[in-house]
């Protein structure tokens, strides 16, 4: 086990293709590549034709992730977002290169969002890609689920079981070294996504709204810790950074084997950057509406949307992520972009 940990260890610290920002600006770490590669990635969605759309976004996606994990320097997971662009506010008026620097990446998001709509969730997001790569090896199962009602199932609580077993069992281990709940506050909201899947096992139905509202409770957290210049670290740093994190390798491991259970489970019940996204998407000039007359309500656009979304046509887009599959689904037609300056 320890040889493994020194592995991770080494593998964190050279996770980074290059020793500083590329293309800084006047001799800055300001990350102009990556915020023109996040614009452009932005952008594609409203361009690229309906018939090649899915494929490039799956493109767009690995992209995604090649450039957060490998690149840029700024992004620490979707607390990190939060964090810098508070940070990077604070900078305004003293050091101004130092407040581009913060808030380049997560201003660069926010503003495309208010323009093109959530494209980020999406298309780009490494946290969401990752997860919907690894729950489409169950999409299905999750299918059918859905379809019937999402009726009490063993196969699901079992999952959800092991899930939480692998959870407590390496807490348990990494206890030994660690101070938990003090140096590793990412552990609350790993703990508190294993607790939404077990509560989940026992009523999707009644559930699932309700616990979409604990995304607004872990934004106002991060939000009054970023304000307060307190660091919480994000429960996928890990893959973000150059500093070995056991904590943050556990939070990681336990998102994406919830994806399983769940798609996108992080995505629709806790990740705060979403509720960010979904808040500027209000304003975006860039929606998708159902035309009533084409909608015969036959549920295609319902199974091929990972975060339920959209049901019969009816698109909530407060939890839509704009990634255009039911778009692309529909037979008829009936749900398309519309664009409204």
């Amino acid at each position: 086990m320890n040889a493994f940990e020194n592995w991770l260890s080494g593998m964190a610290s050279h996770i980074k293709l290059v020793d500083q920002a590329l293309t800084g600006m006047e001799g800055s770490y300001v990350e102009l590549l990556t915020v023109l590669s996040l614009g452009l990635l932005a952008v594609l969605p409203v361009v690229i034709p309906a018939r090649h759309r899915q494929l490039s976004r799956w493109a767009c996606q690995v992209a995604g992730i090649l450039i957060f994990v490998f690149i840029v320097y700024t992004c620490l997971g979707v607390f990190g977002m939060i964090n810098n662009f508070f940070r990077g506010l604070g900078e305004i008026g003293h050091e101004n290169i130092i407040a581009l620097y913060f808030l380049s990446v997560p201003a660069t998001i926010l503003i495309t969002s208010m323009i093109f709509g959530p494209t980020f969730c999406g298309w780009v997001c490494p946290t969401g890609a990752v997860q919907e790569f690894v729950g489409s090896l169950a999409g299905k199962w999750h299918a059918a689920r859905r379809r019937a009602g999402y009726p009490f199932s063993w196969k699901y609580l079992g999952l959800s079981l092991g899930i939480a077993a692998v959870f407590f069992a390496w807490i348990g281990h990494l206890s030994a070294t660690r101070i938990f709940f003090v140096e590793d506050a990412t552990v609350y909201w790993t703990e508190i996504l294993v607790m939404i899947l077990l509560v989940l096992a026992w009523g999707m139905k009644p559930w699932d709204a309700r616990l979409r509202r604990l995304r607004v409770v872990s934004f106002w957290v991060i939000t009054l810790a970023a304000y307060a210049g307190m660091r919480v670290t994000s429960p996928v740093h890990f893959g973000f950074s150059k500093v070995y994190d056991p904590a943050s390798i556990l939070a990681t491991a336990i998102v994406v084997a919830a994806s399983l259970a769940i798609p996108r489970v992080w995505c629709r019940y806790l990740c705060p950057w979403r509720e960010a996204i979904a808040w500027v998407g209000k304003f975006s000039t860039c929606r998708l509406e159902t035309d009533p007359a084409k909608c015969s309500a036959c549920g295609g656009c319902d199974d091929v949307c990972s975060v339920e979304a959209v049901s019969q046509g009816v698109i909530d887009t407060r939890e839509c992520h704009f990634c255009l599959k039911c778009v692309d689904a529909c037979p008829h037609g009936a749900i398309q972009i519309k664009e409204k300056w």
